[in-house]
């Protein structure tokens, strides 16, 4: 019997990497970027105004507050008279006025009682009236419907003219009104006058008015 051959295999020796191996290695240098002071403080500066630009466009829009808008819509008439002669020319009416009132700020507007004057020409007032105190919230629009104005000229201390212009057929007459109240935004508040003048025509003929316009 032939007997086999056997080969023993000497066990495979595994070497790690000495240490001058790994110094005799080419060393890759990663040199560290570090930002220079100055540049930190270019760019806080520019964050903080940034920021302070931001806050002062929001307080300009946010915290301006600014005058509400009044004017009168509509005038009706009724109980029209006029005549008499050269020397007692008179006219006697009823008007009903339908008054709005537009906040346009960011902040409720709360107007106390106000009048309301209609001028004849330049001759004197001829009739006054009552405005209700009322809330009028941000960004709304409150109409005032039936305000009425009993307008005569026995109030005038001067008729000069009143007979041409009752030939004519028309008187110009003029409302005029100041709203007083207080808009308060985020905690201030601050008081407001809003004037109204609306000039407009009677027309005595077909009894309306005619031609009304608010500045």
């Amino acid at each position: 019997m032939v007997e086999e051959d056997r080969i023993t295999l000497a066990p495979t020796e595994i070497y790690g990497r000495s240490d001058e191996e790994q110094n005799n290695e080419p060393r890759i240098w990663r040199r560290k970027t570090e930002e220079p002071p100055g540049k930190c403080l270019v760019y806080s500066l520019t964050i903080i105004v940034i920021v302070f630009a931001v806050c002062l466009i929001l307080s300009s829009i946010f915290l301006r507050i600014s005058k509400p808008e009044i004017e009168t819509r509509s005038v009706s008439t009724r109980d029209l008279r006029s005549g008499g002669n050269s020397t007692n020319p008179y006219f006697n009416a009823t008007l009903v006025s339908d008054i709005s009132i537009r906040n346009s700020n960011f902040g409720a507007f709360e107007f106390e009682d106000s009048s309301l004057r209609v001028v004849y020409a330049d001759h004197g007032v001829v009739g006054e009236a009552t405005i209700p105190g009322r809330r009028v919230e941000a960004h709304k629009t409150v109409r005032i419907t039936g305000v009425v104005v009993e307008i005569g000229s026995f109030r005038l201390l001067d008729r000069k003219g009143l007979e041409l212009d009752l030939r004519s057929g028309f008187l110009e007459l003029r409302s005029v009104a100041e709203v007083r109240g207080r808009i308060k935004v985020l905690g201030r508040r601050r008081w407001k006058v809003s004037v109204m003048s609306c000039t407009m025509r009677l027309n005595l003929t077909n009894r309306f008015i005619q031609n009304l316009f608010c500045d």
